[in-house]
């Protein structure tokens, strides 16, 4: 029995843990903190940079049982599932340039499985 769809699972929690991770971060890019200490230590960078550490593991399981060639294609859908992320929590703009850009980065990994 072929597992490798366990790790394409894997690589793609990882994605959505590295995009959830950097929402985080941006929270608290965004938040006004009474003193630098609490800038670094506060529960949205430590779950930020706790959530990329499950992201890294998640990466290392999935670099087990993938073909190396399909791992950056798989990392790729980070790039549009944080756009919209941003989109829905953050009310950024999705500009024409952002709209080509992700439409490229799809095309790219539909033309890469064809």
């Amino acid at each position: 029995m072929d597992n490798s769809w366990i790790h394409i699972l894997a690589m793609l929690v990882a994605v959505s843990l590295s995009a959830a991770s950097q929402m985080m971060l941006k929270k608290a890019a965004r938040t006004e903190w009474p003193s630098a200490l609490r800038e670094y230590l506060n529960v949205w960078v430590i779950g930020g940079y706790g959530l990329l550490v499950c992201s890294m593991l998640c990466v290392i399981f999935a670099c087990r049982g993938l073909e190396i060639k399909n791992i950056p294609v798989l990392e790729s859908l980070g790039f549009p599932l944080v756009m919209l992320l941003g989109r829905i929590f953050y009310g950024e703009k999705l500009t024409r340039g952002k709209l080509i850009g992700m439409g490229l980065i799809l095309l790219g990994i539909l033309v890469f499985y064809l």
